[in-house]
């Protein structure tokens, strides 16, 4: 990248970009952006592992839970203040990517900080102001007041970093969104680990104070290169241009306070049902069935939703961006969550210790979740990608009331097994009503061609899942078998509709 004064010294456009992808996409486009933004997430996941161990390994499922608790209540503030601008803002900077001017994209960006900035005044005041009562719903206790004070200032960083990654995804500056994740992954390992080896549960405040306040001026870093920084806090006109992003904004907001207040209302029953630890080992198998696996869907959605703006607008060409990515992430996902089941019990004491072995059975009968989310995500994001946020909130509010109860009592009766199951039969009601109500309201056709394809990899999967289930260890050759087959027909699929792998033997052998 060029710095941006000597692009205006040489009279050329000066936001700066990266190579932006192309609206009608082929499997290959889809392929590429996944394994860019999968690399990224592999060494953003490897961080992530190394950071988990040291967690466990010094805090125990007591302080992991104390984390989780502590980021889900500081997400929840943030959704309910910040008005979804982190992600309705990507639509309309993608819009105005494609089609303004330098100035036009220039002042919008002014637009979206100066409504970044001011959310985040606004969340910092609130969670500042409800501390106690933060304190008292969590944990019934008012001993954790000082902390939910000094997390007010993780609430207000939030705000900014998802107004300044909303600008870099908008104008596909998605080499510098993947710099970001892998620079952020690491710098929180750095300052994590010596806080939490010399203070152990008595670092858990500062450390995450600490590392949003740098991982904030890592997005700033790479965003202010793009676009320099201009915010306008006292302009009335700032904040009527930005009312546009609202009409989808409040809809996402309202599905975002739905889903992190389903999260909270599970943990919190999950305590009070079972106790602290629980709510550790809850979320470790939730880390391992849900976002280790996660890594496919980060890996595509940079690209994939401005990519999916662009083309709502004829039926057509939505149904076929949406029917690619959906084959890609169950070719992607089918191995790799065959894979995951069967080193679970390999991975768990490798990536946390002994004492979370008890989170594999839950973890197990989760990861049913992942495969629906597969045929699901894409899907969803119609309503997004159209403005559509009343459907989106619909949508979104009758899977989070379902997870929200269900998981909590599947628990106290089945233990966390019943909660694994639990949040897997979410993620088939959310799949099926996706679906029904989407086909209705935005014309989507589902490709039918490809059901075969999907049918022997959740075979292959299910067959995996119930041998790993049992403690028989001949059962282990089972899921392997299932891996081979799923891996083999993945390989083959990706051969026949793609040119990626011919060019990367083609590579190596050049080598």
């Amino acid at each position: 990248m060029h710095d941006i004064f000597s692009r205006m010294e040489e009279n050329t456009p000066i936001i700066a970009t990266d190579d932006a992808p192309d609206s009608d996409a082929t499997y290959d486009h889809v392929i590429k952006y996944t394994g860019l933004f999968g690399g990224v997430q592999g060494i953003t996941m490897l961080v992530s592992v190394i950071r988990n161990k040291i967690v466990s390994v010094l805090l125990g499922p007591d302080g992991l839970a104390l984390i989780n608790l502590f980021n889900n209540v500081t997400k929840l503030v943030n959704q309910s203040t910040n008005f979804g601008l982190s992600f309705s803002a990507v639509k309309h900077v993608a819009e105005l990517f494609d089609t303004g001017s330098d100035e036009d994209i220039r002042r919008f960006v002014r637009t979206v900080r100066t409504w970044s900035v001011f959310t985040g005044l606004l969340g910092l005041l609130v969670c500042l102001m409800l501390s106690q009562q933060l304190s008292l719903w969590t944990f019934e206790s008012v001993a954790y007041t000082r902390h939910f004070a000094l997390l007010s200032l993780v609430v207000g960083m939030m705000a900014v970093q998802g107004g300044e990654m909303a600008i870099l995804k908008g104008m596909k500056q998605l080499k510098k969104v993947a710099l970001i994740s892998v620079f952020g992954a690491i710098a929180t390992l750095l300052i994590c680990t010596p806080i939490y080896f010399f203070m152990r549960t008595r670092g858990i405040i500062p450390s995450l104070v600490l590392c949003n306040a740098v991982i904030l001026s890592i997005h700033l870093y790479f965003s202010t290169k793009a676009v320099p920084w201009s915010t306008s806090l006292f302009s009335k006109a700032e904040y009527d241009n930005g009312l546009p992003m609202l009409k989808l904004g409040v809809g996402y907001i309202i599905a975002g306070i739905f889903g992190q207040g389903a999260e909270y209302l599970i943990r919190t029953l999950i305590m009070r049902f079972g106790e602290l630890a629980d709510v550790g080992l809850y979320n470790s198998g939730y880390v391992l069935a849900v976002t280790y696996a996660n890594i496919v869907f980060i890996a595509f959605e940079a690209d994939y939703f401005p990519r999916l703006s662009a083309s709502q607008h004829n039926v057509q060409r939505q149904n076929q961006t949406v029917n690619q990515q959906i084959a890609v992430g169950v070719l992607l996902m089918a191995p790799i969550l065959i894979f995951v089941v069967l080193a679970m019990p390999v991975i768990v004491p490798l990536l946390f210790s002994s004492k979370f072995v008890a989170a594999v059975p839950m973890a197990i009968c989760a990861s049913f979740y992942m495969f629906f989310k597969a045929l699901t995500l894409p899907v969803a994001y119609l309503a997004l990608a159209k403005g559509d946020s009343r459907m989106y909130m619909v949508t979104e509010l009758i899977y989070d009331i379902f997870i929200a109860f269900a998981i909590p009592y599947a628990f106290k009766f089945w233990g966390l097994s019943g909660a694994g199951w639990a949040l897997s039969a979410g993620g088939l009601l959310d799949m099926l009503l996706i679906h029904l109500i989407y086909r209705v309201r935005y014309h989507y056709r589902f490709d039918f061609g490809k059901m075969k394809l999907y049918a022997v990899q959740f075979l292959c999967f299910a067959v995996s899942v119930m041998a790993a289930l049992h403690e028989n260890p001949w059962l282990k050759l089972v899921t392997a078998a299932m891996l081979v087959v799923s891996v083999l027909l993945s390989f083959y699929v990706l051969k026949r509709e793609t040119t990626i792998l011919p060019k990367l033997k083609k590579r190596l052998w050049r080598k």
